[in-house]
């Protein structure tokens, strides 16, 4: 039976979970007023996803000689070959040696992720699942992608981009450079991000960035675009809008104005939750996947003859996403705070900001989070049928509001 409702309704996030824990095959269908994407399954790894506004097919070339990998002349080759022989663009320019199949794997890779990325950032639409028994995708070019990985990412970007955004509206702001490339001094990438992130100069006069920041920063010239910068590293958007972000707090790069690019405005972010406790989804994932009997405590997943054996297991689940949902509306809080030096005086205004979907009010038995203030901060739990308060409880203490 197919899958289908609003996306207010039912977030994403719970869809991809559902679907991966399931390890479902098939097709999801997502459209909004801007555009339909559509994202392929099999058995619960996400295989391929593409979108109407600018299908895979038509950008890859273009980002491909965006980044230098592939001159416009060999590009038009391949399309006329391509046209004669109704191959995928992809395997033409490999079997022509214009490219490595490294090249159109990665570049393959960074396309379908960013594409289903984007739908986390989607404020409202409509979603439909249709179940298949198999499903085309490029088995030569592409590693499937879990699930987990898929939310985890997701819900990574979606929390930073409401800051991000803030000075990095769109894609089509100019920055350049603060300091001289001379000064900087490229770090490992082990993820020390103490001394990486550090600005002040090292004992040799060096500004220290990850190899990354680097490549992000030789890219800043005060001409490209942040879509510019974003098609010739491809690193892909969060990534990219990320770094410049943290240039621009270290003073190492500035803001010159708006070029021209295709690319408007930043979709604004946050509807999702912040983190997945994985120590506690991860086990009854497994238990409920293998049964194939997970469903959802709503519309449109129904539970059929859920074992008493997992019924236990069922309801630490929900816990799971209640302290979930609960993560992601202490972030919004604090997001709030940092754009207006207070906090809200209610959760339905965070609703009202943006900074998240009245879904994430509520935990999934229906029941409003408790939120209330306090001398210096706020304090944010769940609550039992009887209006008890229940753990987690999260208690903030914030410096002085502004006055």
């Amino acid at each position: 039976m197919a899958l289908e409702g609003t996306i207010k309704d039912f977030g994403l996030p719970d869809i991809f979970q559902l679907i991966g824990l399931q390890r479902k095959t098939g097709i999801l269908t997502l459209n909004n007023e801007k555009d339909n994407v559509t994202v392929t399954f099999e058995g619960g790894m996400v295989v391929m996803a593409d979108q109407t506004s600018k299908r895979l097919e038509d950008r890859l070339g273009n980002v491909l000689v965006k980044q230098g990998k592939l001159s416009r002349e060999r590009l038009d080759e391949a399309l006329q070959t391509q046209k004669a022989t109704l191959q995928r663009l992809g395997h033409v320019l490999v079997a022509q040696n214009y490219i490595t199949a490294k090249d159109l794997k990665d570049a393959i890779q960074v396309q379908i992720s960013q594409t289903v990325f984007k739908v986390f950032r989607w404020r409202d639409g409509e979603y439909h699942f249709a179940p298949a028994d198999t499903v085309e995708w490029d088995r030569d070019s592409f590693s499937p992608l879990s699930a987990d990985f898929i939310l985890m990412e997701g819900i990574r970007m979606v929390d930073e981009w409401p800051i991000i955004e803030k000075k990095i509206p769109s894609m089509d702001i100019v920055f350049r450079p603060v300091v001289d490339a001379g000064m900087i001094e490229v770090g490992s990438a082990d993820g020390n991000e103490g001394a990486a992130k550090r600005s002040a100069a090292s004992s040799t006069n060096k500004i220290r960035l990850t190899p990354e920041e680097e490549r992000i920063f030789r890219k800043v010239d005060g001409n490209r675009t942040v879509q510019g910068i974003i098609d010739a590293t491809g690193l892909g958007e969060f990534d990219t809008c990320r770094i410049l972000f943290d240039l621009l707090n270290r003073n190492l790069v500035s803001t010159v104005g708006r070029g021209v690019t295709k690319e408007t405005e930043v979709s604004p972010a946050a509807r999702v939750v912040s983190a997945t406790p994985g120590y506690v989804l991860a086990v009854v994932a497994l238990a409920l996947a293998a049964a194939g009997t997970l469903a959802h405590w709503s519309n449109p997943f129904a539970i059929a003859g859920l074992p008493p054996m997992l019924e236990g297991s069922y309801g630490i689940l929900l816990q799971g996403v209640s302290h979930v949902r609960l993560e992601r509306l202490d972030r919004a809080i604090l997001a709030h705070h940092l754009s207006h030096g207070t906090v809200p005086h209610t959760l339905e205004d965070l609703v009202t900001e943006g900074l998240v979907d009245r879904t994430y009010l509520k935990d999934p038995w229906a029941r409003p989070f408790h939120y209330a203030l306090t001398e210096s901060g706020y304090l944010l739990s769940g609550v039992d049928d009887t209006g008890r308060t229940i753990p987690p409880v999260i208690e903030r203490v914030l410096p002085p509001e502004k006055p």
